[in-house]
């Protein structure tokens, strides 16, 4: 496990995009619509893309941790990269920073590793 620190303060500050999923790195390639992304929003909403279908739900950070996906889009997606995204989200216990990436860890094992996006 990395050197690693609560991330509660930097959720909201950035876009997250995916780049390990399950302990392997992630193209665009592998998903329908490019990579996964997240925003944190200040109002506890969690929007994004499964690399398929976008979604709009809630978040609670804290000893506490919830991720609710909530609504999502429903398009048929071949592979099996959305399914294996959303279970990690799932499965997730809690949320740490690794220098600057996002860990989404339960127990000692990171299920995924989002980068900031760069910005244009």
């Amino acid at each position: 496990m990395p050197e690693v620190t609560s991330a509660e303060n930097g959720l909201k500050e950035k876009n997250w995009v995916l780049k390990e999923l399950l302990g392997n790195s992630v193209s665009a390639e592998d998903f329908m619509k490019g990579l996964p992304k997240l925003n944190f929003r200040d109002d506890n909403v969690l929007e994004g893309m499964t690399g398929c279908n976008s979604f709009s739900g809630k978040y609670t950070v804290g000893e506490d941790l919830k991720l609710d996906l909530g609504a999502m889009t429903k398009m048929s997606c071949p592979g099996p990269g959305e399914k294996e995204f959303i279970k990690a989200i799932t499965d997730t216990s809690k949320l740490l920073m690794d220098g600057k990436d996002l860990l989404f860890v339960d127990g000692d094992k990171v299920l995924l590793r989002f980068t900031p996006a760069k910005t244009n």
